[in-house]
This record gives C-alpha cells, sequence and structure tokens, in this order.
C-alpha cells in the first residue's frame, strides 16, 4: 500500500507538472478557452503527504494486515469452539 501510494504521488507530480494537468485541465476551466496560460510552480508539503498518506494507508493496513495477523496468531480450535 505504500509503494503504491508514492507511485501515485509520483505519477500526479509528473501529470500535474510536466504534462501542465492535460486530462484535468479542460474539466477545471470549462468551455471558456479565454483563461490566460498559467502555469503552476511545483511544491511539495511534506505535512500534507503525510496526512494524506496516514488517510489512505492507515485505514487500510487496520482492515487488511491486523485481521489476518490476528486470524495466524489464534488457535484454530479455540475459534472453532466459540
Amino acid at each position: 500500500s505504500a509503494t503504491s501510494f508514492f507511485v501515485g504521488v509520483i505519477l500526479a507530480y509528473v501529470h500535474a507538472f510536466f504534462f501542465n494537468a492535460s486530462i484535468l485541465a479542460p474539466m477545471l476551466k470549462g468551455w471558456s478557452v479565454l483563461f490566460p496560460e498559467f502555469k503552476l510552480i511545483p511544491y511539495i508539503d511534506l505535512y500534507q503527504v503525510f496526512v494524506i498518506f496516514f488517510l489512505t494507508v492507515a485505514p487500510y493496513v487496520a482492515s487488511t494486515i491486523i485481521p489476518s495477523w490476528k486470524a495466524a496468531i489464534t488457535d484454530p480450535d479455540s475459534v472453532m469452539r466459540n
């Protein structure tokens, strides 16, 4: 999950700053073509990246890895009897 998060962040950075958000720009600007050239300045706020990472990866880990670990350490006999 951490690898996919960082790959997504890198691809979003490349899309926004190297390709000028060519997929999203028409949707954000609408039908008008009168907008002046708008160049984004690359800036990464590590606090925001950390918060997004925590809000996306932590629930995934909590819902998949922790239950599977708990099932792996629990005695099967005690689970079937309860």
